[in-house]
């Protein structure tokens, strides 16, 4: 029987081994039993048994075979002593196979990659090649608001940015910038694989924080410039695809620009925190200094703020700005730009804050001008196109006229028992309105309108309501000027005589229909009653009675056409009338109904305009697009360059200039007399005091030959007082005064000069008539004869008022034959001191209810003079009529004036 191995090669190699037996067991060679066909294998008994069979029951025949052979095989096997082999290897093998296998796989992985790779790049590259490079530096540019010097005072923005070219950037911004975010900036082609290794090593190194970006500054300039962010997000693309577009769209910015101009473009583009885009933005932000003069510890504090621009701001967090602008100075030495110790040296420093920044203008003309252009040019364009956008206002006087309305007010609110809320008790973040004191300042330009200072409240912040584009107010003593521009212009005079007496409420209706009149208007809380006055005592003293009697005798109807002349509104009617027939009450001449600042500001250019008013202000001159090229431009500003402003007529010439030579003497015997101090010292222009009955509403109107300048301070919610005697004079004096200083500096005035209309007239002050050479009379201070007249305007050619006939008609006479006037005996005047005169009455005098002359501010004295007394009824009836005696006229008796010796 033979015995045939069911793997041949390895069975042979068993066989002539040695140590066949144990290797042939050790490799499980398996055997086949030719008799039995039956798979054997030889266990380490060292006998075979068929594989499924008991192991008690071998294959005996195979067995004698086997052993009969043995012997031989050994024999055989030893004869030929073959030399000995080292074995083989078997895991080296596997390992070379392995490894071939390997860069097999490697290699047709590596070229399916690459083909993918390039597919998908390819893709990339085509996405990237979309976007317009010519584009890249198309940031949103705020519009700057400038004043009429050229200065900026505000700025229209979504993103507060000011551009500069890198050669007015400090080289130690530059360093800094470089250092942090691309130390290879200047070598690599846009983008840097070692720079996101070395990134991501810094990352390991110190625990999560990176001192240094992944991305190229041109790739962070290429991911800002085109939004790629939102772009990759509307395209389905996550931030692997992102990255490839970065790549490629950086290397096409790379051959497309030079290393500068990309520097340039990002340092402009870049979000530095706390609003700042841009490093001009952020260097007067943070530090108050343009970009050119920043120190490298600055510099390396503003670089710090590209990690994280708010969180790391120093106004919010100096502690952290602190310790990343200490890492880049550290980046800086390690680059070389700065040596370790300087490094050392800067990082011991503080921050040096000291932020002046681009400020975006809230105010409430800021809101104005905003709401204009954005109406003309549409919200988009405004706020990112950088528009130059050129007002009127002045900065100076803007600035000036500002603080001191802040300061006003809070003297107001210091004043001891002051009972209303203060501006520095409220809470803006308590959900309620505000109740404090307001204010609001209007100065303009006489001529054109153009408004040259606008504060239409006092904080914006907490109020955005603007009194002067939305407020009306009760006008109270304001509104005079235009009552007697009414009655001059209907045949009145400033000489003309009015009555100043207590008069009955009832026939005003002012605060309630019962009483005497108060008179609030003289600015002085011990006014006094003066008789006879003439018209430009009753508008220089403010005086209420007096104005009301010249009103009622004129007419309502003069009155309110004269209003509608200067652009002031027309008062409510009573109810009950009609359009054709209104009526009014006559209190509406003392100025119980509401107008605006502007309306007021308006009407008193007039007065130093020869009569005419501007129709309207306006604050907008022209505005500009970014390379200077005009796009829009105000109708009335073209009018003023050519000089030919658009006017309204209010009042003649001769009225006009009538007006203008009461208020200004109001400043040295009238309402303004507290006033005049606050004013620059030989103050030319006029001013009106203005205040209400119950001292709820204060306005101050001032003017020259160049500017006028309105006031008003009072409460928004309700009818409440001041305080208690609040007068104008005194609330807002210090910033009408402030206003005309710097309007000084600015536009220097002039002499308002007398019309052609009007003629210079000297004035008996005892009769209100034309002065003879004789009206003389004792002064009461000096006890010694004294010229007794003023000098008044009168339109030329009237001849209605006539001389005086108390001292003589005499006009010819010399006007001042008494130039020895110490060698006149100083006797005083004998005077009535009954309302009944018996007797002779050469002179005609004038006797009236309460004490002679009256007219004790005019005299220099107010001695003797009681205040204004209340009266239990109406001063017409009966009991209170005039009761003096009419006597028949006699001759007047001429007095031979002797020529004195000149001493």
């Amino acid at each position: 029987m033979r015995l045939r191995p069911h793997r041949r090669p390895a069975a042979a190699k068993a066989r002539d081994h040695p140590d066949a037996e144990r290797r042939m067991a050790r490799a499980r060679i398996f055997f086949t039993c030719q008799q039995c066909m039956v798979l054997l294998n030889k266990p380490e008994s060292g006998k075979l048994f068929h594989t499924f069979f008991p192991q008690d029951r071998p294959c005996y025949v195979f067995m004698a075979e086997l052993n009969s052979q043995a012997p031989r095989r050994h024999t055989q096997a030893n004869k030929r002593r073959h030399p000995k082999t080292k074995p083989r290897n078997r895991f080296r093998g596997f390992v070379k196979k392995f490894v071939a296998w390997c860069l097999v796989l490697a290699l047709i992985g590596g070229a399916v990659g690459y083909f993918g790779f390039m597919a998908a790049w390819k893709r990339y590259d085509n996405w990237a090649a979309e976007f317009d490079l010519e584009r890249i530096n198309d940031v949103e540019k705020p519009s700057i608001i400038f004043d009429r010097n050229g200065e900026e005072i505000g700025r229209i923005y979504v993103e507060n940015r000011s551009y500069v070219t890198l050669d007015k950037i400090s080289p130690a911004m530059i360093n800094a910038l470089v250092a942090q975010e691309d130390s290879r900036f200047w070598e690599h082609p846009g983008y840097d694989f070692l720079g996101i290794l070395r990134a991501a090593k810094e990352y390991a190194s110190n625990s999560g924080e990176a001192n240094q970006g992944a991305s190229s500054i041109t790739q962070q300039l290429a991911r800002n410039a085109y939004d790629l962010k939102n772009r990759a997000k509307a395209r389905n693309e996550g931030s692997f695809g992102r990255k490839f577009v970065e790549i490629a769209l950086a290397r096409r910015i790379t051959e497309r620009y030079s290393k500068e101009q990309v520097l340039e473009f990002y340092i402009n583009r870049v979000y530095f925190g706390s609003g700042f885009y841009g490093i001009r933005s952020a260097s007067l932000g943070y530090f108050g200094k343009e970009p050119a003069d920043l120190t490298t510890r600055e510099a390396a504090s503003i670089a710090a703020l590209i990690k994280n621009p708010n969180g790391l701001s120093p106004l919010n967090n100096k502690e952290g700005n602190l310790k990343w602008r200490n890492h880049v100075l550290n980046r800086m030495a390690r680059e070389k730009y700065i040596t370790p110790e300087e490094a050392q040296r800067l990082s011991s420093m503080d921050l040096g804050l000291n932020p002046k920044p681009l400020k975006r203008g809230v105010s409430h003309i800021y809101d104005r001008i905003y709401a204009e252009i954005t109406a003309y040019l549409g919200e988009e364009r405004v706020n990112a196109a950088g528009l130059r956008i050129y007002t009127t206002i002045d900065k100076k006087l803007q600035d000036a006229t500002g603080k001191a309305l802040s300061q006003a007010l809070e003297n107001i609110e210091k004043r001891p028992g002051y009972s209303h809320q203060k501006a520095e008790d409220y809470d803006r973040f308590s959900g309620t309105k505000p109740r404090y004191l307001e204010g609001a300042v209007l100065m303009v330009d006489n001529q054109s309108g153009a408004v040259l200072a606008y504060h239409g409240g006092r904080n914006h912040t907490n109020r955005q309501y603007d009194v002067i584009k939305e407020g009306a107010r009760p006008t109270g003593t304001a509104i005079l000027p235009f009552l007697y521009a009414a009655a001059f212009d209907t045949g009145k005079s400033p000489v003309t005589r009015i009555l100043d007496d207590a008069i009955d409420n009832r026939l005003t209706g002012i605060g309630g229909s019962e009483g005497i009149l108060g008179e609030w208007g003289a600015e002085n809380s011990r006014n006094r009653y003066e008789g006879m006055i003439t018209a430009h005592r009753g508008l220089a003293a403010s005086k209420i009675a007096a104005s009301l009697r010249m009103g009622m005798d004129m007419g309502t109807a003069p009155f309110i056409k004269k209003l509608a002349d200067f652009g002031i509104r027309k008062p409510v009617r009573e109810a009950g009338s009609t359009e054709v027939n209104p009526v009014y009450r006559p209190k509406i001449f003392v100025g119980t109904e509401p107008a605006s600042l502007t309306e007021m500001t308006l009407a008193y250019t007039a007065i130093p305009n020869g009569g005419s008013r501007p129709e309207n202000i306006y604050y907008l001159d022209r505005i500009e697009d970014e390379d200077g090229r005009l796009i829009w431009e105000s109708t009335q500003a073209i009018e003023t360059r050519n000089n030919a402003q658009v006017r309204k007529g209010a009042a003649s010439t001769a009225t006009a200039f009538q007006l203008h030579n009461i208020l200004h003497s109001s400043l040295k015997n009238g309402s303004a007399q507290r006033v005049a101090d606050s004013l620059p010292a030989n103050f030319k222009g006029g001013v009106k005091t203005g205040t209400t009955y119950d001292f709820g509403d204060n306005w101050l109107f001032g003017y020259d030959d160049r500017v006028t300048c309105g006031i008003w301070i009072g409460f928004l919610e309700g009818k409440k007082p001041i305080y208690n005697g609040a007068f104008s004079s005194d609330t807002c004096a210090s910033i009408l005064g402030t206003a005309f200083k710097e309007s000084e500096r600015l536009f220097p005035a002039g002499e308002l000069v007398p019309p052609p209309s009007v003629e210079r007239v000297e004035i008996c002050l005892t009769t209100g008539k034309r002065a003879t050479h004789s009206c003389y009379d004792i002064d009461p201070v000096d006890k010694k004869y004294r010229r007794h007249t003023m000098f008044e305007y009168l339109r030329k050619g009237d001849s209605s008022l006539p001389f005086c006939d108390l001292h003589g008609e005499d006009p010819a006479a010399p006007s001042s034959p008494f130039t020895a006037q110490n060698r006149i005996l100083p006797l005083p005047p004998i005077l009535p001191v009954k309302p009944i005169l018996i007797g002779d009455d050469p002179y005609h005098t004038e006797l009236n209810q309460g004490p002679p002359n009256r007219n004790f501010e005019l005299l220099g004295t107010n001695e003797n003079v009681p205040e204004a007394q209340a009266l239990s009824s109406d001063p017409v009836a009966p009991d209170h009529a005039d009761t003096s005696i009419t006597l028949p006229a006699p001759k007047p008796i001429a007095i031979p004036v002797p020529e004195f010796i000149h001493l």
